[in-house]
């Protein structure tokens, strides 16, 4: 056994002697970061949803001809060019945060639900994907983020998702297909979906798998719309930045599974995990310039070892990777063994930055994917 793994397993056994339940422990954190972590948007859909089991729900009112319809190629552009701003989290307030947390535990600790499914590749022929490239051939380990099309057909389960924010406003992220009962869910970031603590769900909510300048496989109506309650309540970057949706499916394709395949999910698993694929839609990057981006309009990836982002500290299990991606990337899926089993293991959601909102370091950061995670996953399998 590796010293990696041992150490891992050792830091594993000793947060679980003080893990709490996970509503509890977001309610501590977030009463402690308060107003030091920024969010993009405030939200335009006045109702916050149905919550219930940990999870806020919504179903869009409006009906897949008058999305379809909304979004006109003069839409799409303005879209494009307005990606939801990566949120970032000030260092020193996620610290205290943390301490709070650990300050206040108590000895009522239990172990965490898990959940997991392996990849499914899609049944149904699709003319002009991509070939798939052997992963030793296609993927090193690479923080400053490079275009992703030379990865194969794989690639294709990620997108980009398109809403509306409100107030004139329409915004961008990267989201991805992800097993599901339905064989129509996708995951992204909670703040994708819904504007966090006092807000609520964007709507029109649209989504295009493999987007590449255009969208080969289809632009599909997200109907369905799920966040974890930590974020919806609470706008809870460490343990809630999840959510997913349920698309309709399409005459001419069937189930949005079955036309493009979908990643699998492994939930709760080890902080740290080797040989990580991130994958967006950035307009911009860590010290780069914008001109690098394409204007989010390709698909980017970063490839590398996720380390958990807290080291021993119970209360912050959220994982970071090495990466330049910035906003657009939001959403986009951290997928284990690329192009083999390729399992959901987090979801890009912040960056750290400084008191004047300057990204500070080259990380990429995913919430936790612990028991919030389960619950939407569980609610997408349901319905």
């Amino acid at each position: 056994m590796s010293k990696r793994c041992t150490k891992d397993q050792d830091r594993t056994e000793w947060k679980l002697k003080f893990h709490r339940t996970f509503a509890a422990a977001t309610v501590l954190i977030v009463s402690a970061a308060g107003p030091s972590i920024a969010t993009a948007a405030s939200g335009n859909h006045t109702d916050s949803g149905a919550a219930s089991d940990g999870v806020t729900s919504w179903t869009a009112p409006d009906s897949d001809r008058a999305v379809l319809d909304f979004w006109t190629p003069e839409r799409i552009s303005q879209a494009a060019s307005h990606p939801l701003a990566t949120p970032t989290v000030i260092k020193e307030a996620t610290d205290r945060a943390r301490e709070h947390a650990l300050q206040h535990a108590n000895g009522n600790s239990q172990k965490p639900a898990t959940a997991s499914a392996d990849a499914v590749a899609p049944l149904r022929s699709r003319k002009n994907a991509a070939p798939t490239s052997p992963l030793s051939a296609s993927i090193g380990n690479l923080s400053r983020s490079d275009l992703a099309s030379p990865l194969g057909s794989n690639i294709n389960i990620a997108g980009r998702l398109f809403f509306d924010i409100g107030d004139n406003k329409l915004g961008t992220c990267s989201a991805a297909v992800v097993v599901a009962n339905n064989k129509n869910s996708i995951w992204t970031a909670g703040h994708c979906l819904h504007s966090g603590k006092g807000g609520g769900f964007y709507s029109k909510f649209l989504f295009a798998p493999g987007y590449d300048e255009t969208a080969p496989w289809g632009f599909w109506n997200v109907k369905s719309i799920i966040v974890s309650s930590a974020w919806a309540d609470d706008g809870d970057h460490l343990w809630g930045d999840m959510g997913g949706g349920i698309v309709t499916a399409k005459s001419e394709y069937g189930n949005l599974q079955d036309w493009i395949g979908a990643y699998g999910y492994r939930f709760n698993s080890a902080s740290d995990i080797d040989g990580v694929t991130s994958l967006g839609y950035p307009t911009d990057g860590y010290n780069r310039p914008s001109s690098d981006f394409h204007n989010g309009s390709k698909p980017m990836y970063c490839h590398g070892n996720a380390v958990d982002a807290g080291n021993w500290n119970p209360f912050d299990d959220r994982l970071k990777l090495p990466c330049d991606m910035g906003h657009g990337a939001s959403g986009g899926p951290i997928v284990s063994d690329f192009q083999g089993n390729s399992q959901i293991v987090g979801t890009n959601s912040h960056r750290v930055a400084d008191s004047s909102n300057n990204w500070t370091e080259n990380y990429m950061y995913s919430s936790s994917h612990g028991g919030n995670a389960v619950a939407v996953i569980n609610w997408l399998n349901a319905h």
